[in-house]
């Protein structure tokens, strides 16, 4: 692998889009078709439409390891604190997902053009429409952008804030440590994905392009330990936060 890689970009530049509703592996359409009835159930007529992304959207879920990502446009505001935190009757009865999570947005932000860098990438290139109308061809194709980058980082900080709090509270299984861990190895990637002229979908591709960009830097041999791991020890989990955010400091100062 030569820099920059490129990866997951085609010979023009643009992003590609991995997702397809023709990508999802048959052991997990009954649950996605469940998840989406429920949201339905939900948000009835303020719902617009329903959007899968990750590795169930592109076709690269693992049974019991992987989670259903859904992100849900709704009309107006909507109270969806019962859909979000409390999903255990279906993860019980489809244990080939270990998590559900729903992304929930207002159309009309979606669709705002300040918002072409955040939603607009999103929708565009990281998802597929699963329910509804589909307004991700409403934006145009994007190049690997500082701004997008950015737009996607924007919560890294006060994420990892979250999850040190947590650990010091012994409140974390091992699975929403893993979780972090991954969350931290991108964020960190898209402090160089511009430069690599990349957009990498998978931890370990971040990984391999990080190594690429920083062969002396033991955080990332640590990243890939800390996944590896049966278990992995808060004052483990806690010192990497540390070093990583040090590390997002350091980018901010630049």
């Amino acid at each position: 692998m030569n820099k920059p890689t490129r990866l997951g970009t085609d010979e023009a530049g643009y992003v590609i889009n991995r997702t397809s509703i023709h990508h999802i592996q048959p052991e997990f359409e009954t649950v996605l078709f469940k998840a989406i009835e429920l949201v339905k159930e939900a948000f009835d007529e303020q719902l617009h439409s329903i959007y899968l992304y990750g590795s169930i959207g592109r076709g690269t879920a693992v049974a019991g390891q992987s989670d259903l990502d859904l992100t849900v446009l709704v009309h107006e505001d909507v109270d969806a604190t019962e859909l979000v935190e409390h999903p255990e009757r279906l993860l019980m009865e489809h244990p080939e997902v270990i998590k559900i999570d729903y992304d929930i947005g207002r159309l009309d932000v979606a669709l705002d053009p300040t918002k072409r860098f955040e939603w607009g990438f999103w929708l565009r290139h990281l998802c597929t429409c699963v329910d509804g109308e589909d307004v991700s061809t409403q934006f145009p194709r994007m190049k690997p952008d500082a701004r997008v980058s950015e737009a996607l980082n924007q919560d890294l900080v006060s994420s990892i804030e979250a999850v040190k709090s947590k650990l010091l509270h012994g409140q974390m299984s091992h699975l929403e440590k893993r979780s972090i861990v991954k969350r931290v190895i991108r964020g960190w990637y898209l402090t160089i994905n511009v430069k690599d002229e990349s957009f990498a979908t998978t931890v370990e591709a971040c990984l391999a392009i990080l190594k690429l960009y920083f062969p002396e830097d033991l955080r990332v041999e640590e990243g890939k330990r800390l996944l590896m791991q049966n278990e992995i020890a808060n004052q483990q989990l806690l010192d990497y936060l540390d070093e990583m955010l040090l590390n997002f400091d350091s980018k901010k100062e630049e």
